[in-house]
């Protein structure tokens, strides 16, 4: 894969060693970026959340909750979702992404943001009964007519010995939640 992503389950057991591993991945250069998705965390947890990050690593960040705190924090992104009414804080100038579920949210939104994630594209480790719902033959498709390309993010299911299938399919980039928390996780730092 030309581009990962990676995205931070909502509950965490242990915050320190979350933000280690987070840091690990983009210091590595295995991940470009780090969606923060936090959807239970209020203003004041986000904030102590955050805090514990170098400024280099918080520009690498991508805020999917708490997104007024991107400005304060010089945190690189916000990610468009419900929880934030679909809207970045004003006069936020970094990067700007969003979830679509279809070829056609793909078509709208690609023009408005930095990159898309575009899912189901396999079953979901993380989310139980999470199941694909993508066409590959109409993903392969889109790909030939250039509505995927390193700026729309294969997400749901998606783990390093997919790469191959996702290749096949037209991806070059790919966003991981699961295989970097689970049990499987250590064969990603291999």
């Amino acid at each position: 894969m030309r581009r990962l992503i990676g995205i931070t389950l909502p509950e965490y057991d242990n915050a320190a060693a979350e933000r280690l591993r987070i840091t690990s991945l983009i210091e590595s250069g295995k991940i470009e970026y780090f969606h923060i998705r936090k959807p239970n965390f209020d203003l004041e947890t986000m904030c102590r959340y955050l805090g514990g990050f170098s400024r280099t690593i918080r520009e690498r960040l991508c805020l999917n909750d708490c997104c007024e705190l991107a400005e304060e924090f010089s945190i690189g992104g916000v990610h468009l979702n419900s929880r934030n009414n679909y809207s970045a804080p004003e006069g936020f100038c970094g990067r700007i992404s969003c979830s679509c579920h279809s070829i056609a949210e793909v078509q709208k939104y690609k023009s408005l943001c930095d990159y898309v994630f575009l899912s189901p594209v396999f079953d979901s480790i993380s989310k139980q009964g999470y199941k694909a719902a993508l066409n590959q033959e109409e993903l392969k498709k889109a790909a030939n007519e250039g509505i995927i390309d390193e700026n729309v993010f294969a997400l749901s299911g998606v783990e390093p010995s997919k790469f191959g299938k996702l290749k096949e399919m037209g991806f070059c980039s790919a966003a991981m939640t699961g295989c970097l928390w689970g049990e499987s996780k250590e064969q990603y730092y291999k």
